[in-house]
This record gives C-alpha cells, sequence and structure tokens, in this order.
C-alpha cells in the first residue's frame, strides 16, 4: 500500500433514517487507528467527521432491524485518508439480518492482518476475502485462526462460555480488530454475573464451550451453528441471552 493511498475506517449501526450506534466508540476507535497509522487527527477533523456524518444526504432504508438480537437496519463507513479526505457511505444490513445462525468455516489468518496489528485498513481485503472464501464453502461466516487459536471473525468476534460459566473473546495481542461491541458488552456483562476474559481461544476450549456466538456491529449477537461443517449442541443457552439482555439495553442507551 502506498503512503498516498493510506486510509482507515470505522463502521456504525444505522437505523436507516439519521441515528446512529455508539458514536462516541466509534469515533475513539477512528482515533486510535489514525493515530497508529500516522494519519492526523484532531479535533477540527473529528468535528467535521460529526458534521458530514449529520449532514450527509443518505439513501433511506425501510428495513425493519432486529432489536432483539442488536442487527441495525443499515450500517454507515465513516473512512478517514491520509490526505485528509473523509467519506461516509452508507449501506443495507439485509445479509446480517437474514443472517439466523452462524455456519463458520475457518480460514488461515493472512500476512496482512500480522502486518497492521488489528487495525481496520484501506478496503479491508483480508476480511472481505475471507468472508468470500467462507460463501464458496457453504457457510455464512469466516473465523481466522492463526497458531491454533481463533483471533477474529470476518464481521465480528467469537465469544463462548466455559463449563465454568466465564465468557471468552480473543486478545488484541493475538491480532483481533478493537471491537466497540465487545467494549459495551463488557462493561455490562461481569455485572450480570458472566466474567469475561480476553485471551487465547483454542479449538480445545470451543469443543467443550456449553455457548458460542459472535458478536459485531452489523451480525449483533447471533449463535454459532456449525464450524468447518461441524454442528454444535450448547447445553446452555446462558451466553446469547444474556447478550441479548445487554443488547435491550444498549439499544435505549446508545442510539444519537
Amino acid at each position: 500500500m502506498n503512503p498516498e493511498e493510506i486510509s482507515v475506517f470505522t463502521t456504525l449501526g444505522w437505523n436507516g433514517k439519521q441515528k446512529f450506534f455508539a458514536v462516541k466508540q466509534h469515533m475513539e476507535r477512528l482515533r486510535n487507528y489514525a493515530n497508529l497509522s500516522g494519519i492526523e487527527y484532531d479535533e477540527d477533523i473529528q468535528k467535521n467527521i460529526i458534521r458530514l456524518l449529520k449532514n450527509t444526504k443518505y439513501n433511506e432504508i425501510s428495513e425493519k432491524s432486529k432489536r432483539k438480537f442488536g442487527k441495525p437496519a443499515g450500517l454507515v463507513t465513516i473512512r478517514l485518508s491520509n490526505n485528509g479526505s473523509i467519506s461516509v457511505v452508507e449501506r443495507s444490513n439485509n445479509y446480517n439480518l437474514n443472517c439466523e445462525k452462524i455456519n463458520a468455516i475457518t480460514i488461515s489468518a493472512p500476512d496482512e492482518l500480522k502486518k497492521f496489528k488489528g487495525i481496520k485498513f484501506g478496503k479491508h481485503l483480508m476480511y472481505r476475502n475471507a468472508l468470500r472464501v467462507a460463501k464458496s464453502n457453504n457457510g455464512n461466516a469466516a473465523l481466522i485462526v492463526n497458531n491454533e487459536a481463533v483471533i477474529d471473525g470476518d464481521r465480528g468476534s467469537l465469544m463462548i462460555l466455559d463449563e465454568n460459566g466465564t465468557a471468552w473473546a480473543s486478545s488484541s495481542k493475538y491480532g483481533s480488530i478493537e471491537s466497540v461491541t465487545l467494549k459495551l458488552i463488557n462493561s455490562k456483562i461481569n455485572q450480570k454475573g458472566i466474567p469475561l476474559i480476553f485471551g487465547k481461544i483454542t479449538s480445545n476450549m470451543i469443543l467443550k464451550a456449553v455457548d458460542a456466538v459472535m458478536v459485531g456491529t452489523g451480525i449483533g449477537v447471533t449463535r454459532i451453528n456449525t464450524i468447518d461443517n461441524r454442528c454444535f449442541k450448547f447445553s446452555s443457552s446462558r451466553l446469547i441471552d444474556t447478550i441479548t439482555e445487554i443488547f435491550n439495553e444498549l439499544y435505549d442507551e446508545e442510539w444519537s
């Protein structure tokens, strides 16, 4: 990637009209990405981003969101380039709205993922390609694996509940994308009696898990059904039930 082409982005939930989900947290993430990438980001730039987000004439969509599962009607991507340009692009969230269960395909982590260290860079091709591979193998999501651990998903993060009642998500030190959704969940899940640990999720942990889901801006919370065509029949619904409850609370708190 040439220096003049460097850009970073973040994607917000969008209600199809003029409301957005977790704006403050996404602005913080975009600032972090910019700082790590050597892209200028100051208060004036942030004001310009917010102004553009507010004043853009969107092609409104009427699809109903699935509030219970945290899935918005649409998505809006904010992109900041090192030449100072800012873009705001909206799209429907139909694919995720229609995704009732995750049928995941595991994909080996590409070299770019390790190089970019969890930053949403450029056109995010490594994640888009991972989903493309998953679809070509009859899946609807990709789980990215490195050193025998699931470090990320193509558009969300894997969370599992172990037999001791502890939830696990991949730590960013293994290369996963910084997740706004996980941050929001983390602030509430402990209060509901489920400790959340960020660490290394191995295949053995998944096999022993009593519940497993994928969470993200577009996917909301969606239960794992299969991984590499292996069907999972989890013995508990505590994790998905608790996160569903959290999303209901966040819907009332974080839309602006």
